[in-house]
């Protein structure tokens, strides 16, 4: 375990200067070379809807990406869909699933509440309709697991499939094809064997969760990992000159080398996608919403957080796009008063490009 009594300080920031920052960790200045590249560096990308979650991904990737080089991603197992933490779907490399879950699968574990022998039951059935069917659906696996009398119901299957993936034996990798529209789809893959942990996995999350989303404080990565308050104040305090402090409550990585491309015409004005990491991984947005707030932007009531034009690092407005087959696949803004729309246009095409929706 790395310790020290003094840790690496620098000037205190204004709200200008950490979003600077900011954007520069979560790669929407300086984008990465590859869309694998991007996981490693957020290490987990929240996607419960799995649209947003690829172009998570496209926009913060080098070389305009479409949303089928995304996919190929997915197929050539580099990255998986997990229930890696707050019960929620996350973009992560296979690999790294472990290391998350070290820290976060026994709490999420007891919300479920699901006997380990029913896990232990399901589990047998999953390892044999994997080798049996591959590749497997979750709408089949949820049928062996009634068949063999595991789960008495859908939504049964479904809860014993969850808990599963934050057990660390399965996850959701290959796109399943479609033959009209953006697939929405994946078949389930086995999670390789979890790794011997490090010495304090709750200070190594902590580093990485800075990588990708510093500067922030001790509770926002309380709330981006499902943390209890006391336990993320605990990583932090034991995280040495691993983190510096940059005065009040926030912390960083210290500078290091990455993946980033430089790209000086990167726009200033982005589309990011519902549920992106930039708006909601933080227990304060104020930040990066500017005049957004929970009533135009979210999480509602129902936990919907929408899709938001950003400018600046500051959220502008909202929009929306419809990969409804027969729908128009025109992507459509709402500003908040009195901002411009110098740049929506180019950061919507940027949407519909991803999608093929041009």
């Amino acid at each position: 375990m790395r310790s020290s009594p003094t840790r690496p300080t620098e000037p205190q920031m204004d709200a200008a200067q950490i979003r600077l920052r900011r954007l520069r960790s979560h790669l929407l200045v300086e984008p990465a070379a590859t869309v694998p590249d991007v996981a490693r560096r957020l290490f987990a990308v929240q996607a419960q809807d799995f649209a947003a979650g690829r172009w998570a991904l496209g926009i913060r990737t080098s070389g305009g990406p479409a949303v089928g080089d995304v996919d190929r991603a997915f197929d050539a197992g580099l990255l998986v869909r997990a229930w890696t933490q707050r019960g929620t779907l996350h973009i992560v490399e296979p690999g790294s699933v472990g290391a998350i879950l070290d820290v976060t699968g026994e709490r999420q574990t007891r919300a479920y509440g699901i006997d380990p022998g029913v896990l232990d039951r399901g589990e047998r059935v999953f390892r044999s309709a994997l080798a049996a069917e591959a590749p497997l659906t979750r709408a089949a696996f949820v049928d062996a697991l009634q068949r063999d009398g595991v789960a008495g119901s859908v939504a049964a299957g479904t809860r014993i499939l969850t808990a599963l993936s934050i057990r660390g034996v399965l996850a959701l990798g290959p796109v399943v094809p479609r033959d009209e529209g953006v697939a929405r789809e994946q078949y389930l893959v086995a999670l390789p064997p979890r790794g011997p942990a490090g010495d304090d996995p709750a200070v190594d999350l902590l580093v990485a969760y800075l990588r990708g989303h510093g500067p922030a404080t001790g509770a926002d990565f309380a709330w981006w990992a499902g943390l209890p308050a006391g336990q993320a104040r605990g990583a932090a305090g034991r995280a040495g000159d691993r983190v510096v402090a940059l005065g009040g409550e926030l912390l960083d990585v210290p500078d290091e080398p990455t993946t980033a491309v430089p790209d000086p015409a990167r726009p200033g004005t982005i589309a990011l996608p519902a549920f992106d990491e930039y708006v909601l991984s933080y227990a304060d947005r104020s930040i990066g919403m500017g005049a957004g707030d929970r009533m135009n932007v979210g999480p509602t009531a129902n936990g919907m957080v929408r899709p938001v034009i950003l400018r600046g690092g500051v959220a502008v407005g909202t929009w929306s796009l419809s990969l409804a087959v027969g729908s128009s696949g025109i992507p459509a803004a709402t500003l908040f008063d009195g901002e411009s729309d110098a740049g929506v246009g180019d950061a919507l095409a940027r949407v519909g490009g991803f999608f093929g929706r041009q």
